[in-house]
């Protein structure tokens, strides 16, 4: 026998919660900074995985050169990521916590009560006309979805690819990433970086990675989702009063 569409929607939403309580969880987890073999560069990143400080240590150009800082900023970055990833994958799949203890006694109590309409539902306390109409809203969030896939799927590659470059406000410092978000260049003005102290390359370094997630942010992921049918669908469910409206379940 199929299963009712209410039970597997009040599921569905189960799991989202579950699923989304563990990442949101994983992310508030905080990875070391990386640097380079030399120590010459220190990275910082923020609770997306982005480059939110660049420090350069004094000394550097006995090290590294200035020849070797742009590989070194990139050394550094990668590391920061690759700590991070594996404190993110260690938190996620740690689900012996609870994760539902954030959320307080309101969010909670609102919470239990759209599970208990769900269940009404499915136990066909709903008028049939009510009953027919959440059908309808339900299949057409089901068909937003499955066209954002596909629509997002179409421009996904074109989107992680393309590449997005950001400067530091004097344009001393030049950082390219892609749609993705990876690091796949640092340049540096020579003639600026032979007298710069290593306080202010770290700034403007910083600054240009900010610049550049500026630009994917315009043109990333991020915005092909946000206009695809999973945007349209991801809103809905970001408002839960609005989809119990839409689907009979409250005044």
């Amino acid at each position: 026998m199929a299963r009712d569409p209410w039970e597997a929607f009040a599921h569905l939403v189960e799991e989202g919660e579950s699923l989304t309580n563990r990442a949101r969880a994983a992310d508030e987890v905080s990875a070391e900074p990386g640097s380079d073999s030399t120590a010459s560069v220190r990275v910082t990143l923020d609770g997306q995985g982005r480059v939110a400080g660049v420090t350069v240590a004094a000394g550097w150009r006995g090290r590294v050169g200035a020849d070797g800082l742009p590989d070194a900023v990139l050394e550094a970055a990668r590391d920061a990521a690759t700590k991070r990833f594996t404190a993110w994958g260690d938190a996620y799949g740690d689900d012996s916590g609870d994760t539902t203890g954030s959320a307080g006694p309101d969010v909670l109590a609102e919470r239990l009560d759209f599970q208990r309409r769900l269940q009404e539902a499915a136990s066909g306390e709903m008028s049939p006309q009510d009953r027919q109409a959440a059908l309808t809203e339900l299949l057409a969030l089901v068909q937003a979805i499955e066209r954002g896939i596909d629509e997002v799927s179409e421009g996904l590659d074109d989107t992680l690819n393309a590449t997005h470059r950001g400067q530091s406000p004097d344009r001393h410092v030049t950082v390219t990433v892609t749609g993705a978000g990876e690091v796949t260049a640092v340049r540096y003005d020579r003639s600026w970086l032979r007298d710069a102290h290593e306080i202010n390359i770290g700034r403007q370094t910083t600054a240009a990675f900010r610049a550049a997630y500026e630009q994917v942010a315009e043109r990333g992921v991020r915005k092909l989702i946000a206009g695809s049918g999973l945007g349209e669908a991801q809103r809905a469910t970001q408002d839960p009063y609005g989809l119990a409206r839409r689907l009979r379940l409250t005044d």
